[in-house]
């Protein structure tokens, strides 16, 4: 017997071969129109599909914004970031910088998600779930040993915001922002959360 994974088959390499398609489609209209203003039509008629072949993976432009952030999100491991803590100033800044990275990596991604939590209602909901996991699983684990759950919770809070303010400034709003001055502000502002 062989504990080798199954293998594709031709049909599952086309479904992931168009769903990429329509990713890259996607961001490129998310980039040139935002996010606001891109329809499902948009995205087929970059992605040269029908809105039949679009439906059949995604029931709306919500949803490839989705799923593009967790395909990001699944290629990014958390598992050596995320011990914080008293005294952990080192592991703070590594996690800053690689959230730093992987944000810049594909800006039109964060600013698609930043402009989709502003206008659609059901992502700004997503999103605060989203850091009351985050909270829980802090609470929960050892990744912030020393920390009470209050400092755990403004912790996420600074996190979330500080980030996702500065990465706007920088990537949407073209602000001259100094990477590194901006990550060690970022990392002390943090690490006084713990004091």
């Amino acid at each position: 017997m062989s504990d080798a994974a199954p293998r594709s088959t031709l049909r599952d390499r086309q479904r992931e071969l168009t769903r990429q398609t329509i990713f890259e489609a996607a961001l490129e209209v998310f980039g040139n129109k935002g996010y606001h203003a891109v329809t499902v039509d948009d995205i087929v008629k970059r992605a040269g599909i029908s809105r039949a072949t679009f439906y059949l993976h995604f029931n709306s432009k919500a949803t490839v914004l989705r799923g593009l952030r967790a395909q990001r999100l699944a290629d990014w491991s958390f598992t050596d970031n995320l011990r914080w803590g008293p005294g952990k100033r080192r592991a703070i800044k590594d996690s800053v910088e690689k959230m730093v990275d992987f944000y810049t990596a594909v800006p039109v991604l964060h600013r698609s998600l930043h402009e989709a939590r502003a206008s659609d209602p059901e992502f700004a909901v997503e999103h605060r779930a989203q850091m009351e996991r985050d909270v829980a699983d802090w609470i929960a684990s050892d990744r912030a040993k020393g920390m009470s759950p209050a400092q755990i919770r403004v912790t996420i809070l600074m996190l979330y915001t500080m980030l996702d303010q500065f990465l706007y400034l920088w990537l949407v709003q073209g602000w001259e922002v100094d990477r590194e001055a901006a990550v060690d502000a970022m990392t002390d502002a943090l690490y006084a959360t713990m004091k």
